[in-house]
C-alpha cells in the first residue's frame, strides 16, 4: 500500500496537534512524504529506511546519527502486517519515546480509515462506471464483465430496474443525490444481490428478482425519510424483470415510468407495466412530440395555445357541459362554445367529436410533456 501525499499531510497535521514536537512521515524508501516542517518534505533518511527494513522502532540519539536525520524516535506503522510507513518524532529520546507506540497506534488507525474510505469511494466508482453501462443497449460485454467482479456481482441474474428522483420544486433548490447515500446504503445493504448507483441526478437500483418483494417496504421507507429530513418528495418507476441483456430495456421503462410521476406531479411508486394513459405518451420521443404538437398547432400562436389549453382542460373537468364550463370560466356560453369552433378551426379537431378529442388531449399533454423535458434537463433533476 503505497501512501498519498495529501494523506499523509492530514495524518502528521491530525498528530501534531496531539504533541508539540515535529512529526515527519516516511515512506518504505526512508523519503519524507509530510513533515509538520514543510523544508523537510522529499529528503531522505537513512533511519527511517532501516525501520522499515527491520520492522522495529528506530531510536536517534544525536543528529546525523543517520544521513539526513534528527535526533528522535523512527517507528514503523504496520497495515495488514506489512510495514507502508514510518512515523518519526523529533527530540530528546527522553521527551518522545514515551509518545512511540500512542503515536504508531493512532497513524495505523488513519491509515485504516482512510483506506476504508478509498476502498467504499473506489467501489462506488465500478458500480457507477458499471451502471453506465448496463443502461445502454449496446455495451463492452468483457469490461461490464470485469467490472462485476471487481465488485463481487454475479450479472447472470433476474432483475428489475428502479429509478428514483426527486420531484423538482418551484423554488428550484438543487439537490445533490450523494447527501441520499449514506441512506441508500443504510435502506438497502441488506440485498446482497441487488445493487445501486447514483448517476445522472436519479437514484438507480438494479433489484435481484429475490429481493424485489422485501425491498419494497424499503423503498416506502426512504420515500418517507426523504421527505421528514429534506422536505422533498421522491417519486420511482419500476420496470419489468430482465436478464442482464436486457437489463437496458428495464432501466428505459423505469426511467419513462418515473418521468411521467414527476409529470404527473406523482410522488408514488408505480410500474410501468401499471400504466395506462403515461405509458402511451411517455413512450413518445420528445422528438416526435415536438413534431406533432407544430403539425397540430401551426396555425395558432403561443398565446392562442395556452388559452385553448386552459378551454380545453375546462371542458374536459366539466365533462363537456357547456353552461359549468361558462360559469367556471366566468363567460356566455355561446362565448364558450364560440371559442370550441374557433379550437376546431384552427386546429382542424373538433372536441366534441370522441375521436378528435382524443387527439387534442394527447397534444396538450404532449405540449405539457416537452416543456418538463426542457425544464428537468435545465436543471439536472
Amino acid at each position: 500500500m503505497k501512501l498519498d501525499p495529501e494523506i499523509a499531510t492530514e495524518i502528521v497535521t491530525s498528530l501534531k496537534d496531539i504533541i508539540n514536537h515535529e512529526i515527519n512521515l516516511f515512506d518504505t524508501s526512508g523519503t519524507i512524504i509530510a513533515s509538520t516542517d514543510a523544508q523537510r518534505i522529499g529528503m531522505s533518511h537513512d533511519g527511517a529506511r532501516i525501520a522499515a527494513k527491520k520492522k522495529t522502532t528506530l531510536t536517534i540519539d544525536y543528529d546525523d546519527q543517520f544521513s539526513g536525520a534528527k535526533k528522535g524516535i523512527n517507528v514503523p506503522v504496520l497495515f495488514n502486517n506489512a510495514v507502508v510507513a514510518i512515523i518519526g518524532i523529533t527530540g530528546k529520546r527522553s521527551e518522545v519515546e514515551p509518545f512511540g507506540n500512542i503515536i504508531k497506534k493512532m497513524t495505523e488507525i488513519l491509515i485504516r480509515e482512510n483506506w476504508s474510505q478509498m476502498t467504499a469511494f473506489n467501489r462506488r466508482i465500478n458500480y457507477n462506471n458499471l451502471v453506465n453501462m448496463l443502461i445502454q443497449e449496446t455495451h463492452d460485454v468483457s469490461l461490464t464483465g470485469y467490472l462485476s467482479s471487481l465488485v463481487d456481482l454475479d450479472l447472470v441474474r433476474t432483475r428489475c430496474v428502479i429509478v428514483g428522483k426527486i420531484m423538482p420544486n418551484d423554488n428550484e433548490i438543487f439537490f445533490d443525490y450523494e447527501d441520499l447515500l449514506p441512506l441508500i446504503h443504510a435502506q438497502f445493504q441488506i440485498y446482497p444481490q441487488s445493487f445501486f448507483s447514483l448517476i445522472n441526478q436519479e437514484i438507480c437500483l438494479f433489484v435481484d428478482k429475490e429481493d424485489y418483494k422485501e425491498l419494497l417496504p424499503s423503498l416506502y421507507s426512504l420515500q418517507k425519510t426523504i421527505q421528514a429530513r429534506y422536505n422533498f418528495y421522491i417519486s420511482f418507476g419500476i420496470g419489468e424483470e430482465a436478464a442482464y441483456t436486457d437489463y437496458w430495456r428495464s432501466y428505459d421503462e423505469a426511467k419513462k415510468t418515473v418521468t411521467w410521476l414527476q409529470f404527473t406531479r406523482k410522488n408514488t411508486i408505480e410500474k410501468y407495466s401499471d400504466m395506462d394513459y403515461g405509458l402511451l405518451l411517455s413512450s413518445v420521443p420528445i422528438s416526435e412530440a415536438k413534431r406533432i404538437s407544430k403539425r397540430i398547432f401551426q396555425n395558432l400562436t403561443s398565446e392562442e395555445i395556452e388559452e385553448f389549453k386552459i378551454l380545453f382542460a375546462t371542458y374536459t373537468k366539466h365533462n363537456g357541459s357547456i353552461i359549468k364550463c361558462a360559469e367556471e370560466l366566468f363567460i356566455h356560453k355561446n362565448t364558450f362554445q364560440y371559442k370550441l369552433n374557433r379550437l376546431a378551426e384552427k386546429t382542424g379537431y373538433n372536441p366534441r367529436l370522441l375521436r378528435d378529442y382524443a387527439v387534442l388531449s394527447s397534444v396538450f399533454q404532449l405540449q405539457d410533456l416537452i416543456k418538463f423535458a426542457k425544464n428537468a434537463n435545465a436543471s439536472g433533476s
